[in-house]
């Protein structure tokens, strides 16, 4: 193998094994989420009544 191609398979095969080794470590945060008591969801309508209006471009 050549020379240049020995040293691009060892930076490929480095930068793999960091990001395995970084993906096991990662460990998220908790976030906690505070709502206030009075808090409500309310869904009026269905499905159906979703209205996606059409915006024409002007040129």
């Amino acid at each position: 193998m050549k020379k240049k191609l020995v040293i691009e398979l060892i930076i490929y095969v480095v930068i793999v094994i960091v990001s395995i080794v970084m993906m096991i470590i990662y460990q998220p945060r908790e976030l906690e989420i505070v709502l206030p008591k009075d808090f409500q969801i309310e869904q009026e309508g269905g499905v159906g009544d979703v209205v996606i209006p059409i915006q024409q471009r002007k040129y």
